[in-house]
């Protein structure tokens, strides 16, 4: 055998010893335990535990038996005030499984949409007089944000309210602001 041979044998045995070496220090130290929580750092070592709710077991704070209460404010669009008036008392239910829908047309709280996607996203105030035309003092809201919940289904959009508290809601359509209250 060729001198360079030998060194070429050597250093592949090297390399390989040395990977089998580097591998065995990496699973040892996967696999040590510890009864303290927090390492040296004061970084919690526990496991983390992956709570999952079951699918539509979420219960969300608009769930629920809604009532069209009053004119929160009236924009420019489709409903007269008689035809605004004309939904007070309606009821209008959001869930899991299904969501009323609610738009331009008075005939819209007649319908529900199964099986509802609801999609949350937080707006700033100028972000919602930007895209609404309207500062949130003429709908009541006290807050620098609100959560906008746009209901869809397989055919588009449903409804448009926004979450003022537990208890009130605010609807849009027909480029009118209703107030919901929660049926008890």
């Amino acid at each position: 055998m060729t001198n360079e041979f030998k060194r070429s044998k050597r250093s592949i045995l090297t390399s390989i010893i040395l990977v089998v070496f580097v591998s065995l220090i990496g699973l040892t130290g996967c696999s040590q335990e510890t009864n303290d929580d927090s390492n040296s750092d004061g970084i919690s070592t526990e496991p983390k535990q992956n709570i999952m709710e079951p699918v539509g077991q979420t219960e969300e704070t608009y769930y629920g038996e809604w009532i069209i209460n009053q004119v929160q404010a009236y924009g420019i669009g489709t409903y007269s005030v008689e035809d605004a008036e004309s939904l007070f008392g309606e009821n209008l239910r959001f869930t899991a499984d299904e969501a009323s829908y609610f738009g331009d047309q008075l005939s819209d709280v007649e319908k529900l949409a199964m099986n509802p996607i609801y999609t949350e996203t937080v707006i700033s105030e100028s972000d919602f007089v930007e895209n609404y035309r309207i500062p949130f003092d003429n709908l009541g809201i006290e807050a620098d944000s609100i959560s906008e919940i746009n209901v869809s289904d397989s055919n588009g959009s449903v409804s448009t309210f926004f979450i003022k508290d537990d208890n009130t809601l605010i609807i849009y359509g027909g480029g009118t602001y209703f107030e919901l209250v929660r049926k008890n």
